[in-house]
This record gives C-alpha cells, sequence and structure tokens, in this order.
C-alpha cells in the first residue's frame, strides 16, 4: 500500500453524499438541537437525517429522503447500491465524501437507524471534499469553491429551507410541499457541485488521509472539560463582564458604556490625548490629508491590543515624570480595562457548555487543512487554539483572591 498515492483513482469508489436534518423534539438544553450553538459533535446526538442525497461515482444523483418527521430514516430501508457501497467502504475498498464531512458523518451515526451498535459510517470511511478543496487553495465553503471552479454555487434558498425544516418544530413535507420539493432540490445541486469540486482538484495522498482520520478521531473523542469548573467560570465572566462595562461608563463619565464599542472608546481616547502627540500618534491607524490640504488628519483609530500596550507604557512613563490629570488618569484606567476586559476569552466558558457530551467532553474542534496556504489544522467552534496565553497579576499565587472567587460564585444559583 503506497502511502504516496491516491486512495483511487477509480471515481466509481467514491460516494459523494450529502445530509439536511432536524432536531430531536424534548431535548434536555434547546441549544443541542441548534448546531450554530452546539457544535455538529453534540449536534449529531441530537438530530435525525431527514434527507440522504447521494451519487455514486459518475452516476446519477439518488435520493433516499424521510417523509413522515415522525419517524426515522433506517440503515436495513436505505437503497441497495448505498448499503452495498458502505460494505466496500468498511472493507477499505471504497469512500464516502461529503464537503465538511465532520458534521455528515456525525449526524448520519447519530441520526439514522444503524444495522447493529457499530458506526453506521466509521471515520476511515469518511474523506473530506472541503479539505482536498483547502489544499488547492480553494474556498472552504462548498458555494465558494463551486464559483471557483467556473460553476454555478449552491441553491440560494438553501439557508431559508433549513431554517423552515430544521427546528424540531419547523416544518414539515405535509404543511409545505412546494418548499420541501426545493429543498430536495438544493440537496441534489449540494451533491453535483461536491462531485465537480472533488474532479476539480487534486486526490489527496493516502498518507494525507491517514493524518485526517487521527485528526477526526481526536475529534470525535473530543478534548476532556471540567464542567463544574465551566460552569462557574461562565457565571464569574458574565458578572465580570458587566463589571467592566460600568467601570467603562465611570472612565468615560457616561460617554460609553460598553467596552466593545470600539470606534466610540478610540474617538473618546483621542478627544482626551490630543495634547499628547506620541501618544495620538499610537492612538491613529491611518492618516490622510485634510480637505483643504493644510496637511495630515487622522482617518482612522484603533484600540487593538498591541496599540493599547504602548498607550499605557507612555501614559505610566508620564505618571512617572510628572504626573497625570484626573481626565489622563481616566484614559490609563479605560485602557487598563480595555486590554483584559475586552477579551473574548472567558465569553469561551459559556460557549462550551452546550457543546459537550455526556461523559464532558468537547469534541469537533480541529479542522484539517483549515489553513489553506500552510496545510496545518485551525480552531472552529470555541477556538481552542485561540485561548489566552497572558494573564493578569498571577505571577504569584493568591489564595485569597481564589478563595473570594470561589465563595462567590458558590453563592449564585446556577442554571
Amino acid at each position: 500500500m503506497d502511502q504516496m498515492e491516491p486512495l483511487t483513482t477509480d471515481i466509481e469508489d467514491i460516494c459523494f453524499f450529502d445530509t439536511e436534518t432536524r432536531a430531536l423534539p424534548d431535548l434536555l438544553d434547546p441549544r443541542w438541537g441548534d448546531v450554530t450553538q452546539c457544535g455538529a459533535g453534540r449536534y449529531g446526538k441530537s438530530c435525525k437525517v431527514v434527507i440522504f442525497r447521494y451519487a455514486i461515482g459518475d452516476g446519477p444523483i439518488r435520493r433516499w429522503d424521510l417523509e413522515d418527521f415522525d419517524d426515522t430514516l433506517r440503515w436495513h430501508d436505505a437503497p441497495d447500491d448505498l448499503r452495498e457501497f458502505r460494505e466496500r467502504a468498511l472493507r477499505g475498498e471504497a469512500w464516502f465524501t461529503a464537503f465538511n464531512s465532520f458534521f455528515d458523518w456525525n449526524v448520519c451515526n447519530g441520526g439514522i437507524v444503524a444495522p447493529s451498535r457499530e458506526l453506521l459510517f466509521p471515520v476511515r470511511t469518511v474523506i473530506d471534499t472541503m479539505a482536498q478543496a483547502a489544499a488547492a487553495n480553494l474556498p472552504a465553503k462548498l458555494e465558494g469553491a463551486s464559483k471557483a471552479i467556473g460553476r454555478g454555487g449552491k441553491l440560494p434558498d438553501g439557508k431559508r429551507l433549513i431554517g423552515l425544516f430544521a427546528p424540531a418544530d419547523g416544518a414539515t413535507p405535509q404543511t409545505h410541499p412546494e418548499d420541501w420539493e426545493t429543498y430536495r432540490d438544493y440537496a441534489d445541486i449540494d451533491v453535483i457541485e461536491l462531485r465537480e469540486v472533488y474532479k476539480a482538484t487534486r486526490p489527496l495522498w493516502r498518507w494525507e488521509w491517514e493524518q485526517y482520520w487521527a485528526s477526526e478521531t481526536v475529534n470525535a473523542y473530543g478534548l476532556p472539560i471540567d464542567r463544574h469548573f465551566a460552569e462557574r467560570a461562565a457565571v464569574l465572566a458574565d458578572v465580570y463582564a458587566g463589571q467592566v462595562n460600568v467601570l467603562v461608563s465611570e472612565y468615560t463619565k457616561e460617554a460609553c458604556w460598553s467596552v466593545n464599542q470600539h470606534v466610540a472608546l478610540a474617538n473618546w481616547v483621542a478627544d482626551a490625548i490630543e495634547h499628547i502627540p506620541e501618544a495620538v500618534d499610537i492612538l491613529v491607524k491611518k492618516y490622510e490629508e485634510d480637505e483643504e490640504g493644510d496637511g495630515l488628519v487622522a482617518a482612522s483609530l484603533s484600540l487593538a491590543r498591541d496599540r493599547v500596550e504602548k498607550l499605557i507604557v507612555l501614559l505610566e512613563r508620564i505618571d512617572t515624570d510628572k504626573g497625570l490629570t484626573d481626565e489622563e488618569y481616566d484614559v490609563l484606567q479605560l485602557l487598563e480595562t480595555r486590554l483584559y476586559g475586552a477579551s473574548a476569552t472567558p465569553k469561551k466558558f459559556a460557549k462550551l457548555l452546550p457543546m459537550l457530551t455526556n461523559d464532558d467532553r468537547l469534541p469537533g474542534q480541529y479542522t484539517f487543512n483549515g489553513a489553506q496556504q500552510t496545510g496545518r489544522y485551525s480552531s472552529r467552534g470555541v477556538q481552542v487554539h485561540n485561548l489566552t496565553r497572558a494573564f493578569l497579576g498571577m505571577e504569584e499565587r493568591k489564595p485569597a483572591m481564589e478563595a473570594d472567587a470561589i465563595e462567590f460564585i458558590s453563592g449564585l444559583e446556577l442554571t
């Protein structure tokens, strides 16, 4: 078995497929019925497949759909050619592919009744056309990849149709028959475009798919999370965010009320430090000539982290040398609040909670070939690659501070 060759050169060894789903009713957490909130790993256990669209090789588009949403697709009812292809895939002789396959094989494994207790589609039976498209430097969306190779893209009405049929209490084929037929056409077109993107790009070598399968195994297993800690950290982060915004309002004399008012805060700081040219230069992102041609004026301002850090250093130096005015000191305090208070990292605690599986693992966080130019992994969902590395005031551990925080969050009622 040569690792430096494609898995196959025969298109008939590939089954192109796409799925559409519907959330299960009466979920313990309603967020599990929304893939945008819980991620594909959790969602796969909270939905059923209502449309399964496929094409084997260059064969015709075939439909296997659920007309009665009170029922469930069952593998023993699948078309014969699809079941036969799966047998080949289980033997390592053929492969299924979708665009962003982690979603599709997850919902199939959780949302179609399998022939036995084994996975319907084990990891090694599936490859990902999105990863192959990314390796060819095509967009990581089927719509963009299709258009990049000169084709027409997806059916424009897809987002509306998904929103119509995917919720547990959404439309049904019986209540919206015309929309249902359009939805089925939408799935047909997805498979057609999927196949064309696959055929237009270089088949990845076996060693690349071996890495992909290892990556998806990690994605399926998930990262261990301390749920107890994350729940309380989410509460503490929410309380802290409210306190930060109170400070912003106080320092700006109610001119601003949120640490995330990027433009308003930048303008307020600029007005407050306009008499300090060195500080203004740090704040200004771009200069342009004024309308009368008498000089340069600030065209855009930025409170990006690196600029905020430089401004803090400058104002602290001025404070040491000659002291700051009350207004200048308010600016310094605002910048220090902005430096850590605007971080998105604390929000990750709340974001990961609906993504956790029943055994407190966080699945599906890595994207194979996510960075197109280099082929390295990227992160999705909680974005674990972007967890903060900076910390404030923790060079030495402060047991009293930690005890106060634990006592505070222990007294809050968690939902």
